[in-house]
Parts: C-alpha cells; structure tokens; sequence
C-alpha cells in the first residue's frame, strides 16, 4: 500500500524503518516485529535511510531509554494514563504496557489514517486523530482521577518557539497534573536539516532546541523540570566499533529527554 505523507509528517517512516531494520538484524535492541510487517507492506523507497548510520543508532538508544522512562512510571502508577503525541506509526504501547494502562494516540488526521490501517483501537487504545496544537484535544483524554503522563518524541524539534509555548500552554489548561517526557533537539542543531543523515531526504526543517531543558520551563514556568538524560548514555553502547570514539561529541550534540511535572496549585 502506499503512505502519503509529506514534509514533518514524513519523517516518521525514518523511525519506522529504523525499527524494522533492528528488528531484522542478528542482535535487536528493539526487535519490533510489527515495524517489519508494516514496512513490507508500505510502498516507499526506504533505501534512502539506508547510509543515516547516525539515525540508526540514535533513534534505538532514544526508544529503549524512553521505553525504559515509561516503565518507570508505569511501575509507580500502573493504572495510569499516557498520551503519544505525534504518534506517528509507533508501537510504544506494545512495549510497556502491563495490562492495566490507557492509551491515547495522537497525531494529524492523515497520520491516523495511516495508523487505522496497521492498528486497531481497543477498550485501553484509542486514537485521537488531532494535532498536538490543537486547544482541544486534552477533552478527548478520560484520566478520571488517575496520573497522567505525555510523551513526545520526534516531534517538538520541528515546531516554532511559540508553537512550543502554545502546546504547553494547551497541556496545563487541559490537565490538573502530569508527567512529560520530551525528546528534545541540540539547539545547535536548528536549521541544519538539511545536513541530518535522514531528514535531508524530505522537506523537513528542525525549528527549535535546547542547551539543558530549562527552555521549557522558561516557556512555561508552571512547569518543573525534574530530569535530563542524554541519549548518548544508550548509544555509546550501541555505536560499532571506532564510531564510539565520536561518544564525547555526541554528548554536546545529540538530543536529550527532558522529563517536566506539572501540577494545578490553584
């Protein structure tokens, strides 16, 4: 079948394939079966990622730091509420869930027209087929008393300043509390797209970065950082080879997660 997807939207096949070339190689870190199957069916020129050797990695060591991030609080709050945003194809769920969480999915409409063709809803999956900046979304999340945690990767480094201050703005109007998880750019890497192993291939552009993570709470002060984690932590295991040898460059340079509270004090 074939995806048609263009500019932001397409670069969720990266980490799709990604995944899908993980899980078929000798020693997975991943190992998602499902990636696979969607991208045997997807009629797309892939091959172009093939050389994003850089994208490879990082984009492994981000999901297995964030999937380990997830359990964390899952172990904590089982019962608990998670909202993917800008869920693009990805199978997170599958991964951390423990059989008592709800899941939302949320991403453009086009996007979840191609989600609806690989995966169904649930009683504990639902899809919101909305963007991240869109005020209302947050009514179409039932937390009924339980935590709540939002995730977001791949996709706050492609929006504007102010479109980052509208969002968060739209996550402390429509809950009382939460947890985020952020996966966030290098700032030193804004408008360098078009030199990104992978990204270059399509019309995408990064827009927004961080030094540490205090930029969001500079944006939204009624947040509160409480954790940074430098994904070159995951990847300088993963990197083969003399390629480690870049480890300390990657720690200025690679994306990092920022993990926020919030907490409605009035």
């Amino acid at each position: 079948m074939q995806i048609k997807l263009d500019g932001v939207m397409e670069t969720l096949l990266i980490t799709l394939y990604v995944r899908a070339k993980d899980a078929m190689s000798e020693t997975p870190v991943i190992n998602d079966k499902k990636a696979v199957e969607m991208v045997k069916n997807i009629e797309y020129d892939f091959s172009k990622f093939d050389n994003g050797w850089m994208s490879y990695y990082g984009v492994l060591a981000r999901a297995k730091i964030m999937d380990r991030e997830v359990k964390k609080f899952i172990e904590v709050n089982p019962d608990c509420v998670i909202v993917s945003v800008g869920c693009g194809l990805d199978t997170r769920f599958s991964r951390v869930d423990n059989g008592k969480i709800t899941w939302y999915n949320l991403d453009f409409p086009e996007v979840m027209e191609q989600r609806a063709l690989f995966f169904e809803e649930n009683s504990r999956v639902k899809n919101i087929a909305k963007s991240a900046l869109d005020p209302t979304w947050p009514k179409d999340v039932k937390a009924e008393g339980r935590e709540v945690l939002i995730l977001s990767e791949g996709m706050l480094m492609y929006l504007k300043e102010k479109e980052i201050k509208d969002f968060l703005e739209i996550l402390t109007n429509g809950f009382e509390s939460f947890e985020a998880h952020f996966d966030l750019l290098y700032k030193m890497l804004v408008n360098k797209g078009s030199k990104h192993d992978t990204v270059k291939n399509m019309n995408a552009q990064f827009q927004w970065g961080v030094k540490d993570g205090k930029e969001i709470v500079h944006l939204c002060p009624q947040m509160k950082q409480i954790g940074l984690i430098n994904f070159t932590d995951e990847l300088k295991y993963l990197l083969p080879g003399f390629r480690r040898l870049l480890t300390p460059f990657l720690y200025l340079t690679n994306n990092r997660l920022g993990i926020y509270t919030y907490e409605n004090k009035e």
